[in-house]
């Protein structure tokens, strides 16, 4: 999941450190509201007139919980095993700006989680005081809204009914995607963190839903395609990046830059909507605060892809990420270093709260991949899988829209 907002944890850094106060208490008090609603899903679930859609959600984020912890050897904790009904469309609201002339991202510095490029509101308002204060300074700014938030495993971090509403491989990519952060979070290293995320968010639904308790054909097709496409919407992405880094360091004036930064937006913005990969306004018009944030999810998904060779798990895979980019000067190069040939079945285990142990997982992949493409390439295709057994599966073409 893209674009997710993390506060809480910002929160109590400031609290510890005696500034930035009147954010905190704002921030403090709408996250304790949130945790203030919190019920055990079991609970809930045990409602005799609870609604259908709410109870196969509900029911679908505990099984989820359950494979991220026993399948993928994620740190679960109590996360995920309560739900909170929250008003409004939006939970968080996450403002990022980033220089006009070059793409450097506007920063702010947190004790605990470092550095990092965006600030999340509970209040609207805020986060649009905020947002003019930097367009002032001649910065570009994306104001943009998060459904769904980690508190890094500091806290029980709730379902939210916002983040319930999602369809059902949207909603276990989130749920995943949030419990690898609380087992991994490099501070100041925000794309990292988030691509990192992206990928076993995408990777473990796939394994969920293609060969694991979730077993369904038609949303594991559906994973596979969703994983696909974003995989291909990052290398139009990073093939934009790679134009404008050249661009804004070219030495010509002002005025062209902008222009011709215009015209690559322009032409990225179309190859995403013709290859149905997204919003095309996330690239055009320009707005860098608008496309680090995009690359701040995207970087690196097909290095973190090849990590796992079709037919093998991915637990091994998570497992040497977290291995390899802990204490990491540069965790991105560490994770290329990885031979995805020595990784084994049996994975050490990523409770970051325990010593490491040796646990075999029992879920194995059942779906076929193709090599990833290089950034200039079309999305690849991809067969979609009918499983017929544990570890076994035949191909059958994909079915597309």
């Amino acid at each position: 999941m893209r674009r997710v907002g993390r506060v809480a944890l910002v929160a109590l850094a400031l609290a510890a450190s005696g500034c930035g106060i009147g954010y905190v208490v704002r921030a403090g008090y709408s996250e304790a509201r949130i945790l203030w609603r919190r019920e055990p899903i079991t609970s809930v679930l045990a409602r005799p007139d609870l609604d259908p859609g709410l109870r196969e959600r509900l029911e679908l984020v505990l099984a989820v919980r359950a494979f991220a912890r026993d399948g993928l050897g994620l740190r679960v904790g109590e996360s995920f095993a309560t739900f909170a009904d929250v008003d409004g469309d939006a939970t968080v609201w996450v403002v990022s700006a980033a220089y006009r002339d070059r793409l450097e991202a506007y920063t702010w510095w947190f004790p605990v989680v470092g550095r990092v490029p965006y600030k999340g509101f509970f209040d609207r308002g805020d986060a649009t005081a905020l947002a003019g204060t930097l367009e002032a300074d001649q910065l570009d700014v994306d104001v943009r809204s998060a459904s769904a938030f980690s508190t890094l495993g500091w806290f029980a971090d709730p379902l939210l009914s916002t983040t319930a509403r999602a369809d059902p491989v949207r909603l276990a990519e989130t749920v995943i995607h949030e419990l690898f952060h609380a087992t991994l979070y490099l501070p100041g290293e925000a794309t990292f963190n988030e691509s990192a995320a992206t990928f076993v968010g995408h990777r473990g639904a796939i394994a969920f839903f293609c060969d694991g308790p979730g077993e369904n054909v038609e949303r594991c097709g559906t994973a596979i395609r969703r994983w696909d496409a974003e995989r291909a919407h990052g290398r139009v992405v990073a093939r934009l990046v790679r134009r404008l880094r050249a661009l804004y360091a070219s030495g010509a004036a002002p005025q062209a830059i902008q222009r011709q930064r215009r015209v690559l937006a322009a032409r990225a913005a179309a190859t995403i909507e013709r290859r149905h990969l997204g919003d095309p306004r996330e690239l055009s018009p320009p707005n860098n605060a608008r496309l680090l944030a995009v690359v701040t999810y995207e970087t690196d998904l097909d290095v973190f892809d090849g990590l796992v060779a079709p037919g093998r798990p991915l637990r091994p895979a998570i497992a040497a990420i977290v291995a390899r980019a802990r204490g990491a000067a540069d965790p991105f190069a560490a994770v290329r270093a990885i031979d995805p040939h020595t990784l084994q079945t049996d994975a050490a285990g990523l409770d970051s709260t325990l010593p490491w142990r040796q646990s075999h997982s029992p879920w194995t992949s059942c779906w076929v991949a193709s090599r990833a493409g290089s950034a200039s390439s079309d999305m690849t295709s991809r067969t979609v899988p009918t499983c017929t057994a544990r570890g076994s599966c035949s191909a059958r073409a994909p079915r597309i829209g």
